[in-house]
């Protein structure tokens, strides 16, 4: 990890605690004003149809001592200990009504690496402060959950920032249920790093370090402009802060750093319509998985890549292979399959649990802008990051190589659809659990609704095995639901195998089950009758992809 920074003052002149012991002091003094059991008030429902992220404690006296702790941070009073940097975060737990006790509290890999590494803790934890004392000012009209009447959400990228810097500090309330029971029983994810292992994983807390390292290098002097001008409604271009100007429809527009711009899409089958950042709309007609299964579309090109990568797949939308609550176990530190692993190459991902509810069968996500901050080998137990090195020509959607588009957000998307997890391996093949596999992957592969106002192509879908190994999937039968909805969208597939070489045939393969089904309504219909035809054979046995190649193909019409 690279470890030369330049140093951002706060403020104050940064200090070091001269004291062994202040901080400690400190945190037992503050420690009797706070009960630990202590929860933040649920707030009222509104008169508006859309709840929003509860995003501070209710009572203004554990929102003063918040500001109070992370001031004294900020100005450069740092804890020198693992002991005292524990104090700190259980102090700031306990103000927000998040502290469960000691026994749940996983941080003591975080605590060692804050006491050891001098230098983050000068430099990059009181940058983290100050963004995280400014939650108010950075959100003064709150964060709306992302619904079917509010399918559009775009984050400045310095408003993704103080999310994740406060949920590192850990002073967002993470009971986002119990809070926002006025709603109902919402269905969420939830942002908490510091009871469920994320600090404890070495790979998962060195790329998040990484973030906000290199976010303080990326977005430090502009977030002191902005804090010298008290205007937190934009960072003015300036020679500390500087722009890029992107055009888009006719109209010049610059972009600093801290204003770049995240935008989250919630897709669902009827029509909708999407709103950009400064008020352009777009409709997208309605996303009908009849339509798909019984016309002909024709079908798209399907590449395979067997040694490929999804995440090194410029250009392409990604495919997150997502649990239904989007990021799902991203944030405890003994999971890394395919959705964690993308969660922690691109931490700015995670801030969507406090906004997206649960997924129905019928609701696909997409992210644009959202970036990688380090590369990665391994999976599962073998999973580790290191520092990106990207070959020229490409960009990896790795921050510092990944080009903005022209409404201000990084080129790089990634899809979040979640497949059906398959308890009794023959259901995945009735019709409805087909259709609704369609339906979901053709939602998400409907992709950024502003795209054909941006580019005069279509990207193609960079996906693999989705809805299987953990899952339980047939690889076979996923990739053909995959290619009819990629095939609807007017994308090409592109498979990737992650080095499984028995797949090494598979795009010849899939070429000639084109060349006898070329369009959705041919292979959807071919597909039923070879399932229909498959008797009682195991499902480990059979093969789709040979029974639709030995399946004489239907006479044109």
């Amino acid at each position: 990890m690279e470890r030369k920074r330049s140093q951002l003052a706060m403020g104050s002149a940064v200090r070091m605690s001269s004291t062994s012991f202040r901080w400690l002091l400190i945190m037992a003094v503050l420690a009797k004003f706070v009960d630990a059991s202590w929860t933040p008030q649920s707030p009222s429902r509104s008169s508006g149809d859309v709840p929003s992220a509860v995003l501070r404690p209710a009572e203004e006296s554990h929102q003063r001592r918040i500001q109070q702790i992370l001031a004294g941070v900020e100005g450069g009073d740092i804890p020198s200990t693992a002991s005292q940097f524990e104090a700190l975060f259980v102090s700031l737990l306990r103000e927000a009504g998040n502290y469960r006790g000691g026994g749940q509290l996983q941080i003591g890999r975080l605590t060692r690496y804050l006491a050891q590494d001098r230098e983050f803790s000068r430099v990059t934890l009181p940058f983290m402060a100050s963004l995280s004392r400014h939650v108010s000012d950075l959100f003064p009209q709150g964060l709306k959950h992302m619904t079917r009447s509010n399918a559009s959400v775009h984050l400045r990228r310095v408003q993704v920032l103080c999310l994740m810097a406060a949920s590192f500090f850990g002073i967002i309330p993470q009971k986002q249920r119990k809070l926002l029971r006025a709603w109902g029983m919402l269905r969420l994810n939830a942002l908490d790093m510091h009871h469920r292992g994320l600090f404890e994983r070495e790979a998962k807390l060195r790329a998040l370090l990484v973030y906000f390292e290199t976010m303080q290098k990326t977005m430090g002097s502009c977030w002191q402009q902005m804090l010298r001008d008290n205007d937190f409604t934009q960072a003015k271009c300036s020679a500390t802060c500087s722009c890029q100007e992107v055009i888009f429809e006719g109209k010049a527009r610059r972009f600093s750093p801290a204003d770049e711009i995240i935008s989250f899409y919630l897709h669902t089958p009827e029509a909708t319509t999407f709103e950009a950042p400064e008020g352009e709309q777009v409709s997208r007609s309605e996303v009908d998985v009849n339509k798909i299964t019984t016309q002909p579309l024709p079908l798209t090109k399907l590449t395979v890549d067997v040694f490929g990568d999804i995440t090194k797949s410029d250009g392409d939308l990604h495919v997150d292979f997502a649990d239904m609550f989007v990021g799902g176990l991203s944030m405890w530190g003994g999971h890394v399959a395919q959705e964690e692993l993308i969660f922690a190459l691109r931490p700015e991902l995670s801030v969507i649990m406090l906004f997206v509810q649960a997924l129905k069968d019928d609701e696909a996500v997409v992210v644009k802008g959202a970036e990688s901050f380090v590369l990665y080998s391994g999976y599962e137990g073998t999973f580790q990051v290191f520092p990106p090195v990207v070959p020229a020509g490409f960009h990896w959607s790795v921050h510092g190589y990944t080009p903005l588009d022209s409404m201000g957000r990084r080129e790089t998307t990634v899809v979040a659809i979640d497949a059906l997890v398959v308890k009794n391996e023959r259901d995945q093949y009735s019709i409805p659990n087909m259709k609704r596999e369609i339906l979901k992957a053709a939602l998400g592969f409907q992709g950024d609704p502003f795209e054909d106002a941006i580019h005069d192509t279509r990207a193609g879908v960079a996906t693999g095995k989705w809805g299987c190994v953990i899952f339980g999937g047939d690889n076979q039968l996923k990739t053909v639901l995959q290619w009819m909805s990629a095939s609807a969208a007017g994308r090409e597939l592109h498979y990737k195998a992650f080095g499984d070489v028995t797949l090494a045939q598979m795009e010849e393969t899939m070429s000639a089950i084109r060349g006898k089904f070329p369009t959705t309504r041919d292979l959807f219909e071919a597909t039923v009758q070879c399932i229909q035809q498959r008797d009682e054979k195991p499902v480990g046995s059979w093969s789709l992809w040979q029974a639709l190649l030995n399946l004489e193909a239907k006479a044109p019409e």
